[in-house]
Formats: structure tokens, C-alpha cells, sequence
């Protein structure tokens, strides 16, 4: 699957559901305003008049009509948007309004323990933060869902029913759907949906108020002498308004089942692409289709049954269901699925929780996986543009394998912090320690500004057992960590980036790793806070953003080549000739000077770039930073922190999927 095809289809869904959007908003407001020439029509009669003057009336009082229109136009608007700021606040809020329970980062239940590594191994295999995690507590049926606008504020959910009946490979398929969700774009374009079908719902919600209370007042009424023949007209608009709503609802379920059943089926083959086996996610919905059900009971299921792994309601029109029949999808990735076969030789357990311990693999699995990490580090990696970009938003069993790895390798203290609200801090702070000892007491002494004398020694601590852990563990252990510090308060947040780029100051020198850990750490913070925030496209060709591509590559140039200026000025020119074509003039290669505030300049533009281009951006830094024939770990680093930044998750780089040298 291409990451940034299904990040362009995405967006062109998106523009698509508006435009749907706005239709459905039009035909609403032209319906209501028949309610209100219909009234007229109704006084006027009751006044002697005939109904036949409406049409001349309509045309005299053009004006109240289009206030009207507009009001009815502007309560729809205004319901979507206050409805889409509810869910700014991130996809566990969400998750929490449906019943769920985060689970606790230190739990000791088996299954919650097993959710909580599937989810880890599957998010540092990704390149991506870890979602916070969720059961759905009171929910039974077979289910899970991803929520969110963005990585930095998703949230997964699963069901107890899943939790309680999914083998690990099963839960691991339904995990990687999830996460192919989050990965192409869909949580963002489901998270709109649900804020337009809340807008068209609203005048349905005021109908049935008013029928409500129109009730009541009726009944009073006719214990008096009062005419009743207003309140009934009330009514009368009341259920108008509500049948109109329900229309507008089922325009609304039409689009939400059109664009949702067609990323179903890509979610699902993702997550084949990501396991490299089919039996998880088959197994699962096997599971679903012919012994259990997937049906959410929570009232809200309506609302998110579009974001759900499979059917949450029982649909008796196939015109309204939000996925694909699950025969159809299990076909899809078992062309010789038989149901009858199935459902009369299979061995079926309701329970299959594979409870044994996840480490079970002893002392010599640790030590191969050490050994295959060490020698990552030890590697010239030989890369191409194609491999590079293929790779992004698509992570495989290898990359899952090298995270579980490099997630079972981390010492317990360490683990321990990178879940802990107080801890992943100081994990932040260890990580940026020089090993020059004069160079990391001056930067222990500006912590000791913020931090109590115990938190500086723990500090220390952590900075040792780092040294002994290599650097490869770096970056995974920051997105472990990222979960416990976005739910710190602003305040602190503040601090700690203030904190983290006082100590990078320190020795005069920013090197890739610092520059990696602040800027990709601030750009996921940001997103966190404001997932809504949206990315006007200020360029929309490569051609208009000259400048900002010109310091870019001369930073990669440079980094890649620090000691050879010619070398450097070569990468420069052979990367921006990949990129920009002949006709394009662009500056001459100019050794940075201050290259840290060079890429922030270049790459807060050149995020707002189109998804298609972002690729071809992406494979033409490859060129440059792979010029001389090899690519190492620290340029690969860079890579990554680029990618980061321009929210192309590019997964770590592993032997297996890389040529040595």
C-alpha cells in the first residue's frame, strides 16, 4: 500500500464528504422552508385567505425566507463544528464517552499486558507514538476502534470481548487494521464524519423537542377553553423538523457507508502487509461472522459504528451497513474460504487467551536479538528512494519483530519510565547527557533549577544504563514515552521543551540525535495539543518552494558529509536534480551556518506540501543522503526525524529489510 496514495485519497474523500455536506445542508434548508410557507399557508387560510397566496407571499417576504435559510444553514454549520471541537480533545476522550478504561501502563492482568505489547510492538514498528489504549469495559461483541485527528492524539480501543476472546495473532490483525486506519488518513476523515452527521441530526433533535413539549402543553390545553389550533400547528413544524432530520440522517448514513466500506477492505489488507500472514485478521473476523457478534449496545454506537473493526449495529438494509459482509472480506484475504467447511470442521473456542508469558523465549532470544541489534549499528546500509518511500506507513512482520525486540531488551528501570507521568521526563532529559563528564555536570546543574537533588541522581542513573543500551534504542524509547508526557500540563510541557533545548545548547554543538529528539518531540507535542489544527497548502508545487527545498538539502548535504565540502556540494546538486526539473533554477550549495534554525524554517513550510509530493521530496533526500554509495546510522536517524516532521512515519531500519555492505 502507498502511504501517501491513501493520504491523497484520504484528502480528496475529505473535500468529497463537503461537498455531500453541503448538498445535504441545501436540501435541509430548502425543506425547511417549505415547513415555513406551509405554516403561512395554514394562518393564512384560518384567516380567510386562501392557500393560493402563499407563492406571492414567498416572493414579498424573500427577505424572512432567507433569514431563514440562513439560520437553518447556520444552526447545521455551527452543530458540526462545536461537535468536531468536542472531539479535539483526543481520541481517548472519545474512547472514554463509549465506557472505556485506559489501561494502566504497569497492569498485571495477562490479557491487558498482552494488549498493551501488541499495541507498543505494532506502534515503535510504525515510527509513530503509542495510542493510549482502551477496554471497553461493558461491551461483549467482537470489536475495536481507532480514534483521533492525528498519531500524537489516537487512542485504540478494543472491547472486553476481544480482549477476552482473540488469540494473540488475532489481535494482532485487528490491532494492524486499526493501525493502517491511523496510518492512511481514515481516523482523521471518520472524526468529520462524525461532527457532519451530528450537524444534519440537530434539526431532528429540535423536532423531537418540540413534539415533546408541545405533547405536554397540548394535553393542558384541552382541560380549557383555549384554542388549540397553535399548539397543533407547533406540532405539526415539530414533526416536520423531525422527519426532515431523519431524512438528512439517512443522506448522511449513505455517504458515511460509501466512504467507510472501501477503506475497510485496504485496512484489511494493510494488515496482512504489516503481519505477512493472513490467519490473524481472517481468524478474527471468522470469529465474528460465524460464532460471536460484533453489535456495540452503548447508545453512542450509532456514532461511531463508521469507525469500528466490524458491523456495531444490526443493519437490515445492506445499503446502510458501514463495512463489507464479513464473507466478503474474509475472502478477500482467503480467495478459498468455504463457510460451510468452516463452520463444520473448524475447532471453535470461545476463549483463546494465550496467556503465557510474552519473554518465553529465554536467554538465547535476547541474546540473538542483541546481536542482530548490534550489528545494525555496526552497518553501512545501501538504501534506494523506492525502498525508502514503500516503507512509510507500511511497516512489516520484520519491523514488528524488531520492535518486540527491541521492547523486550529495555531494561526494567528504563521500561518502568517510559510509562510513568514522572518518569519519561527525566527519560527526556538522560537521553540528551553529554558523555563528556565537565559538559554533563553544567547540564546537571541547570536541571537542578527544575528538578529535586533524588530526581538528578535517578537522572544520572538512567543516562548510565542508556550508555550501555546504544543508540539505537533511542528513538523507540521516546515513542513509548510520549503516551505519559502529553498527559503532563501545558505548563510543564512548556518547561520540558525549554528544559531539553537549554541542555542541547549547552556544549556550543546540536548534533542529529539532539536536533531528532527536540524537533520531532515538539512537532508531536504540537500535534497533540491541536489535532485539529489544519495545513493550509501554501505550496502546491515543488517549483514555488525553491528556498525552503534549498536549505533543506544543504543541511542533509552538509550533515552527511561534514568533513568533504565537494562531496557535500555534489549530494546537494544530484538531490535537487532528482527533485526540481532542469528547467527549475536553484540556489548554489551554501554550507550552513546555523543549520538547526535552516530546517525549521524549510520544514515548517515544507509539511503543507501534498502527500504526492511529499514522496517525491522523501526519495530525492535518499539520493542525497545516500550519494556516496552507503548510508549511516546517524544519516538514517536524520531521515527519520525529517520524516517525523513532515508526518511521514517511516518505520526503524532493520538488517532484514536493508542491503548490507
Amino acid at each position: 500500500m502507498n502511504f501517501f496514495a491513501q493520504q491523497d485519497k484520504a484528502r480528496r474523500q475529505t473535500r468529497l464528504l463537503i461537498f455531500l455536506f453541503l448538498l445535504a445542508v441545501i436540501a435541509i434548508v430548502a425543506a425547511v422552508d417549505m415547513v415555513v410557507l406551509t405554516l403561512v399557508a395554514n394562518l393564512d387560510a384560518n384567516n380567510g385567505q386562501t392557500a393560493a397566496a402563499v407563492l406571492p407571499w414567498a416572493g414579498e417576504n424573500i427577505g424572512l425566507l432567507t433569514l431563514t435559510s440562513l439560520g437553518t444553514a447556520g444552526l447545521i454549520g455551527l452543530a458540526s463544528l462545536f461537535r468536531i471541537a468536542g472531539l479535539s480533545a483526543g481520541g481517548g476522550k472519545l474512547a472514554r464517552s463509549l465506557g472505556g478504561t485506559q489501561v494502566a501502563a504497569d497492569t498485571q492482568d495477562p490479557l491487558r499486558r498482552r494488549l498493551h505489547n501488541v499495541v507498543e510492538e505494532m506502534a515503535i514498528a510504525s515510527g509513530v507514538p503509542v495510542p493510549e489504549i482502551y477496554v471497553l469495559e461493558q461491551e461483549q461483541g467482537l470489536n475495536a476502534f481507532a480514534a483521533g485527528f492525528t498519531p500524537s492524539d489516537a487512542a485504540i480501543a478494543v472491547t472486553r470481548g476481544s480482549l477476552e476472546t482473540f488469540s494473540r495473532n488475532e489481535l494482532q490483525g485487528v490491532i494492524a487494521h486499526e493501525f493502517s486506519h491511523i496510518l492512511n488518513g481514515d481516523m482523521r476523515l471518520n472524526m468529520r464524519l462524525m461532527g457532519v452527521l451530528f450537524g444534519i441530526l440537530v434539526i431532528s433533535i429540535i423536532g423531537r423537542t418540540i413534539l415533546r413539549n408541545m405533547r405536554q402543553t397540548r394535553f393542558r390545553s384541552s382541560r380549557s377553553k383555549d384554542n388549540g389550533s397553535g399548539i397543533a400547528a407547533v406540532m405539526l413544524i415539530g414533526l416536520a423538523l423531525a422527519v426532515i432530520g431523519y431524512l438528512g440522517l439517512f443522506c448522511a448514513r449513505l455517504i458515511k457507508a460509501g466512504v467507510s466500506r472501501q477503506r475497510e477492505y485496504l485496512a484489511d489488507a494493510s494488515a496482512v502487509q504489516f503481519t505477512r500472514q493472513t490467519d490473524g485478521i481472517a481468524g478474527a473476523l471468522k470469529k465474528i461472522g460465524y460464532g460471536a457478534s460484533s453489535i456495540i449496545v452503548d447508545s453512542d454506537g450509532e456514532e461511531v459504528s463508521h469507525m469500528l473493526f466490524a458491523n456495531g449495529l444490526r443493519s437490515y438494509l445492506n445499503l446502510y451497513a458501514t463495512h463489507p459482509p464479513i464473507e466478503q472480506r474474509i475472502r478477500a484475504l482467503e480467495a478459498d474460504f468455504d463457510a460451510e467447511f468452516y463452520l463444520r470442521d473448524a475447532v471453535k473456542q470461545v476463549a483463546d487467551h494465550e496467556q503465557a508469558p510474552e519473554n518465553q523465549g529465554g536467554a538465547k532470544e535476547e541474546s540473538d536479538a542483541q546481536d542482530r541489534l548490534n550489528r545494525l549499528m555496526q552497518a553501512v546500509l545501501i538504501l534506494t528512494p523506492g525502498a525508502v518511500s514503500d516503507s512509510i506507513g507500511n511497516p512489516n512482520d520484520t519491523h514488528i519483530q524488531h520492535a518486540a525486540e527491541l521492547r523486550r531488551l529495555i531494561p526494567p528501570q528504563i521500561y518502568r519510565a517510559t510509562r510513568s507521568a514522572g518518569g519519561a521526563p527525566l527519560l527526556m532529559l538522560a537521553l540528551l547527557l553529554d558523555p563528556d563528564k565537565m559538559i554533563r555536570q553544567r547540564q546537571l546543574k541547570q536541571i537542578s533549577a527544575s528538578f529535586a537533588p533524588e530526581r538528578l541522581s535517578l537522572i544520572e542513573q538512567i543516562h548510565a544504563t542508556l550508555i550501555e543500551l546504544g543508540p539505537q534504542f533511542r528513538l523507540p524509547l521516546m515513542e513509548l514515552a510520549f503516551p505519559a508526557l502529553k498527559q503532563r500540563p501545558r505548563e510543564q510541557i512548556d518547561t520540558l521543551v525549554d528544559l531539553i533545548n537549554t541542555l542541547i545548547e549547552t556544549d556550543g554543538h546540536v548534533d542529529t540525535f539532539e536536533y531528532l529528539l527536540s524537533r520531532a518531540l515538539w512537532s508531536l507535542l504540537k500535534d497533540a495539543q491541536r489535532p485539529q489544527r489544519v495545513t493550509t497548502k501554501l505550496r502546491t508545487r515543488l517549483a514555488s518552494s525553491v528556498n525552503e527545498l534549498h536549505r533543506l538539502f544543504s543541511v542533509v548535504a552538509r550533515l552527511g558529509h561534514r568533513e568533504d565540502h565537494d562531496a557535500a556540494r555534489d549530494a546537494y546538486q544530484i538531490g535537487m536534480l532528482a527533485l526540481l526539473p532542469n528547467s527549475v533554477e536553484w540556489p548554489s550549495y551554501d554550507p550552513p551556518q546555523d543549520w538547526t534554525l535552516r530546517m525549521d524554517q524549510a520544514l515548517d513550510t515544507l509539511d503543507s506540501l501534498p502527500p504526492m509530493i511529499k514522496e517525491e521530496l522523501v526519495k530525492a533526500l535518499t539520493v542525497t543522503i545516500s550519494h556516496d554509495g552507503r548510508i549511516t546510522v546517524s544519516e538514517a536517524e536524520l531521515l527519520r526525524a525529517v520524516c517525523i516532521i513532515l508526518h511521514c512515519p517511516l518505520p526503524p531500519f532493520v538488517l532484514d529489510t536493508v542491503a548490507e555492505l
